[in-house]
Order: structure tokens, then C-alpha cells, then sequence
């Protein structure tokens, strides 16, 4: 395969395995904080038990297991955004686990004062906030990759077709 194909399909599987699956869980996570449902029993353990299964699945995508020559700057330079994004999206499913393990500890009896909660929930916004920018940055260049290589396309690149990440929803 490809060096380019490997290194997009690992980009698509990080976004559609991780990514979306980690939307999910947010979304609950989400739901589960509404006024509405301040009498519905938490399940903090499942929203762990899900954000854990997402940072792992991330985990184990190696984005330097792709051989790309030197000499291609582009490929180099979305392969490194990459891999930062993996080390934040693990970061921000960190601080999630955080927070969801103090809400769990509190509704099981432990003391926790409203300044911990702020500051764990400081940390999820944080570190979001971080990953957000840099998702973008990585859409951006994915999608220039893409476009170059659909461009020289004309030229022997295997007969690969490249999609971008719209395509495969």
C-alpha cells in the first residue's frame, strides 16, 4: 500500500473509530448534566468505561509505522499534526475520565468542594478547547493532501482514488 493511502486510511480510522465514538460519549456525558435529568441516576462508570475504550482504540494507531521519504514535505507534515493530535485527543479523554471519576466518587458519599469540580471541569473545557484547534488544523491539511494528490492524480500513483473524510459518511 501506498505510503500516502496508509497514512490517510490511519487519519479516517482515527476520525470515524475515535473520534466519533468519543462525540458519543461527550454527548451523553452532556445530556446526563441537564437540569432535566438532575433526578435520573449517573452512570459515571459506563461514561468511563466508554472514554477509556476510546483513548485506547486511538492508542494503538501509529501514525510512525508509515515510511514517507524525506523528501515529502506535505505527507510529513500531516503525519506530524497527526501524531499531536493523537497526544491531545488522548489528553482531553484523560481529563474527561478525571471528571467523570470525581462525579462518580461524589455521588457514591466523598466530599468534593465546588472549587475541585470547577477545576476538573476547567481542564475538560481546556483541554477540548486545545484539541478543537488542532482537529481543525489536521482537517485542513488533510483535506490539501487529498486535493494535491487528486490533482496529480494524472500522474502513476497506482490508480489510488483518495477520498476526503465527507465521503466515506
Amino acid at each position: 500500500m501506498d505510503y500516502r493511502t496508509e497514512l490517510l486510511k490511519m487519519i479516517d480510522k482515527f476520525n470515524v473509530e475515535s473520534v466519533e465514538e468519543f462525540k458519543e460519549a461527550e454527548n451523553k456525558i452532556v445530556a446526563d448534566s441537564k437540569f432535566r435529568q438532575i433526578t435520573k441516576k449517573k452512570d459515571y462508570g459506563a461514561h468511563i468505561s466508554k472514554l477509556r475504550n476510546v483513548k485506547k482504540k486511538a492508542q494503538k494507531i501509529d501514525p510512525k509505522s508509515v515510511k514517507i521519504p524525506e523528501d515529502d514535505k506535505d505527507a510529513i507534515e500531516l503525519r506530524k499534526i497527526f501524531e499531536k493530535c493523537l497526544v491531545i485527543f488522548s489528553g482531553v479523554c484523560d481529563s474527561y475520565i478525571q471528571l467523570q471519576t470525581a462525579l462518580k466518587e461524589k455521588a457514591e458519599g466523598s466530599d468534593m468542594k465546588f472549587s475541585a469540580y470547577k477545576e476538573f471541569n476547567n481542564r475538560v473545557r481546556f483541554a477540548r478547547s486545545n484539541m478543537n484547534e488542532n482537529m481543525h488544523e489536521l482537517d485542513i491539511l488533510y483535506s490539501d493532501f487529498v486535493e494535491f494528490l487528486e490533482d496529480d492524480k494524472d500522474e502513476d500513483f497506482g490508480g489510488v482514488e483518495y477520498k476526503t473524510y465527507d465521503s466515506f459518511l
